[in-house]
């Protein structure tokens, strides 16, 4: 395991003993099971589980989804970003303070992580995540990595506020002038206020060079790219919600199957300014 440097600049940043022995433990190795996770840090395995639910929910890990459930750790930089807005909302703590702390966390694990980051098991291609503002980043990461197509089906609820789907336009917008083919359907909102900012951004985007359609009603929330990775919502069957919880897969078949589902949706949408006529 790191040294306490390592454990009191996370406990700094808000996280408990154990959160912090976690997400070291998750640090050191590409990917570890629970058990894997107590054994390293010397968490009780009676408290494990609930070690990685927290450190999911704070945006610091994932969840890989098999036989033997395993845990990821996010970037480091990522992390800390994320801890460092956790912390200004709850804590109130002095934003220089939570930024020494990160800076010097970063330093530290980048050596870390950057030792185990090509040591990734390439069958561990479903990915789960559970944190709103992880979801964003992932998603701006597989937009960003994209050389060909993304498309998407968008609808509520939003995984962040409003300056999250600014960053994502200005994101595109540098997407779409090296080349990137995008198409988006969008799901017409039913709260009518809603409805400016919502029919301002689709119109951002266009202007870059998005094609855009609109519908009543889409089944999901989901993004495909390059015909290769899939990152998408389900409601909840029992609530009948939709889920702030996202999964990522890469897998070509799954992707090209969902593709076929987003040109018939594609066929049945109308043109966004349909909504203004």
């Amino acid at each position: 395991m790191a040294d306490t440097t390592f454990l009191e600049n996370l406990k700094k940043l808000g996280l408990n003993d154990y959160e912090a022995r976690g997400y070291l433990a998750l640090m050191e190795r590409s990917s570890l099971t629970a058990t894997q996770i107590s054994a390293v840090s010397g968490i009780p395995r009676t408290k494990v589980y609930d070690v990685t639910e927290s450190l999911m929910k704070k945006g610091l890990c994932s969840l890989l989804p098999g036989k033997i459930n395993k845990y990821r750790a996010f970037e480091v930089s990522a992390a800390a970003e994320n801890l460092l807005r956790e912390n200004e909302a709850i804590f109130n703590m002095r934003k220089e303070q939570i930024q020494e702390a990160s800076e010097s966390l970063k330093q530290q694990l980048s050596i870390v992580y950057g030792d185990n980051a090509h040591s990734v098991d390439p069958l561990e291609y479903i990915e789960i995540i559970k944190d709103p503002y992880q979801i964003h980043k992932r998603f701006m990461q597989l937009a960003d990595q994209a050389k060909e197509e993304m498309l998407g089906f968008t609808k509520p609820p939003y995984t962040g506020p409003k300056e999250s789907l600014t960053e994502q336009t200005e994101q595109q917008a540098q997407l779409l002038r090296r080349g990137l083919k995008i198409r988006v359907i969008y799901q017409t909102p039913q709260d009518k206020e809603e409805f400016e900012w919502w029919f301002n951004d689709i119109d951002a985007n266009v202007k870059y060079g998005e094609e855009a359609r609109v519908i009543k009603e889409l089944p999901m929330k989901m993004s495909i790219f390059d015909s290769r990775i899939v990152i998408f919502a389900l409601e909840d069957p029992v609530s009948k919600q939709p889920s702030l919880t996202a999964q990522v897969i890469e897998h070509r078949a799954l992707a090209k199957g969902l593709k076929a589902l987003f040109q018939t949706f594609w066929d049945r949408a109308e043109d966004y300014h349909i909504l203004r006529d």
